[in-house]
């Protein structure tokens, strides 16, 4: 199934893009969304071990499982002040 990751931020610039769109088996998790990621922007691959995902509105695992049409966002690093 196809699944699109929103980016922001640095992920966003990193890629030159607002979103990717990424292949994984139906049933998959966010791990093989991260793996699926670096394979089809390397420019990212820096990035995913400090990035976390969002799955439909909600923080979520490597483990969360990521069904046709759900909501993906990448969230990396922020900081604040």
């Amino acid at each position: 199934m196809d699944v699109i990751v929103k980016l922001f931020g640095a992920e966003a610039d990193a890629a030159g893009e607002p979103s990717v769109v990424v292949e994984v088996a139906g049933g998959s998790d966010c791990a093989a969304v991260r793996r699926a990621l670096a394979a089809a922007c390397p420019s990212l691959e820096p990035l995913l071990s400090h990035a976390r995902f969002a799955v439909n509105n909600s923080y979520a695992t490597d483990e969360t499982e990521i069904a046709e049409g759900d909501e993906v966002a990448l969230i990396g690093l922020v900081s604040g002040g």
